[in-house]
């Protein structure tokens, strides 16, 4: 739990991540890491403000062909969502923030797209699990391109 007296961001202002009289310190900067061809449009070291959200690092970058993609990295290490968009509209709606608006935009969006993900995962394991209890997974070989054909036979027996 972040006990920051006042909204902080990572390498600039002084936070406390405790309630002990230890002296405050300065979070390090931690960015994930872009790739060669990548363009840094906003970069948000992680802040505290109403909840703590020191761990959390975005970067919102141009991917060579165009598509506009958030990075983060958090304590589970480095992410990429999909493409958020192919358009410079989210590029020009973003710079109306100032940086914690921003900050905070970007965070709602990696959370909304990260629990969508885990969503998603989840009814997908649920439909297989059913289908494997009703047994109703099939598979065929195809050799001559050294793979398999795996699908769920949608008739219930």
């Amino acid at each position: 739990m972040c006990f920051c007296e006042k909204p902080t961001i990572n390498g600039k202002t002084e936070y406390r991540w405790n309630n002990s009289a230890a002296p405050a310190s300065i979070y390090p900067l931690n960015p994930p890491d872009v790739e060669n061809e990548d363009t840094i449009l906003f970069d948000e070291p992680g802040r505290c403000g109403g909840i703590d959200s020191h761990s959390f690092h975005y970067r919102l970058i141009e991917s060579k062909h165009g598509e506009i993609c958030l990075i983060v990295r958090h304590g589970g290490g480095d992410e990429r969502t999909p493409r958020l968009s192919n358009s410079r509209a989210v590029v020009e709606a973003l710079t109306m923030f100032d940086s914690n608006g921003r900050y905070w935009v970007m965070n709602a969006l990696y959370h909304a797209q990260s629990d969508a993900a885990r969503k998603a995962r989840e009814i997908e394991r649920i439909i297989w699990q059913k289908a494997a209890a009703e047994k109703r997974i099939k598979t065929r070989k195809n050799p001559s391109k050294g793979s398999v054909k795996v699908w769920i036979d949608s008739v219930v027996k």
